[in-house]
C-alpha cells in the first residue's frame, strides 16, 4: 500500500514543470566626473544579471553649464586632461577668453593646469575666433621683442620694430593698410615736424584725424589705457580691463588694478 502510494506522489510530481528563476537586465546610465565614472544601475529581481551595452547610456558632466549631456555633445580640448565639456560652452569659454587677448587658454576646470590645443577646438569656433586666437597665439611668441602698432583705429595691427642696426625707428609703413605712420610717437605720419616738435604741439594742433578720434572717444566715452593710451571701450562686465599690452587697469578710475584696488 505504501508503495504504491509512493510511486503516484512521484508521478504526480513528474507532470508539473520545474520553476525556472527568471531575472530582468535593468539599463543603466554612466555619468563621467572628469577623469572618473560611477554607474548608477536601476534595482531589478536579480542583481547577478548584466546590462546589455545597447541598454547604457554615458553621460558627462559639464563644469560650465552644471548640466549632464551626452558624451557625444561633449569635447575634451586639452591633450593634458581628460576633463569634457558642452562644446557651446567651451566655445563660450574660449571666445571670452580671446577677447580679453589670453592667448594660452587653460583648462575651465577648477585647479587644473591643463592648456587647451587650438588643433582640438578648430572644429566647434567660428572662424573668426579662431584666426584671432592664432593672431594671440603669434603675438605672445614674440614677447620679448619690440613691437609697435598701427595708430590708425580701423587698422591696429601689430608688428615687430625691425631696430637691428641700433637706429630708432620713426616713419614706417603699415604693412597691413598700407598708411604711413610714426613709430615713435605712435601716431599718423607728423610730415610737417619732427617728434620733438610734434610732442610739443597741443593736441588740438595734431591733425585732423586725431582731432576726430578724440571727440568720437569723449562721445563714446572711451577710456585710454594708463600705461600704453590706447583708447579702450568697455562694451558689458565689470570694470577690471587687461588691455592688448597686458596692462589691467579700472575702466572707472583709470587706477591699476591689482592687490591695492579690486572695485572702484
Amino acid at each position: 500500500m505504501s508503495s504504491a502510494i509512493a510511486a503516484a506522489a512521484t508521478s504526480a510530481r513528474s507532470s508539473f514543470p520545474a520553476r525556472r528563476s527568471t531575472a530582468t537586465a535593468s539599463s543603466s546610465a554612466v555619468i563621467i566626473y572628469g577623469e572618473c565614472s560611477s554607474s548608477a544601475v536601476a534595482s531589478s529581481s536579480s542583481c547577478s544579471a548584466q546590462p546589455s551595452a545597447s541598454a547604457t547610456a554615458t553621460l558627462v558632466f559639464c563644469k560650465i553649464c552644471m548640466d549632464a549631456v551626452p558624451e557625444s555633445d561633449a569635447h575634451r580640448a586639452s591633450r593634458g586632461c581628460a576633463h569634457a565639456f558642452c562644446s557651446a560652452c567651451l566655445a563660450g569659454y574660449i571666445g571670452a577668453k580671446i577677447q580679453d587677448r589670453i592667448a594660452d587658454v587653460k583648462c575651465p576646470e577648477e585647479r587644473c593646469t591643463g592648456v587647451l590645443d587650438p588643433a582640438l577646438c578648430q572644429g566647434m569656433l567660428p572662424r573668426e575666433v579662431f584666426e584671432r586666437w592664432g593672431a594671440a597665439l603669434c603675438e605672445s611668441m614674440m614677447l620679448g621683442a619690440k613691437r609697435t602698432y598701427c595708430p590708425f583705429k580701423d587698422c591696429s595691427a601689430m608688428m615687430v620694430a625691425d631696430d637691428d642696426d641700433g637706429e630708432e625707428v620713426t616713419q614706417s609703413e603699415c604693412q597691413v593698410c598700407r598708411r604711413l605712420f610714426c613709430a615713435r610717437c605712435a601716431v599718423p605720419w607728423h610730415a610737417s615736424a619732427d617728434c620733438a616738435a610734434y610732442r610739443k604741439l597741443g593736441r588740438g594742433d595734431r591733425g585732423k584725424e586725431d582731432m576726430l578720434l578724440l571727440e568720437m572717444a569723449k562721445g563714446k566715452k572711451w577710456k585710454r589705457c594708463p600705461k600704453c593710451e590706447f583708447f579702450v571701450e568697455k562694451t558689458d562686465g565689470c570694470l577690471h580691463i587687461t588691455c592688448r599690452c597686458t596692462f589691467q587697469f579700472c575702466y572707472g578710475c583709470g587706477g591699476q588694478w591689482g592687490v591695492t584696488h579690486a572695485s572702484c
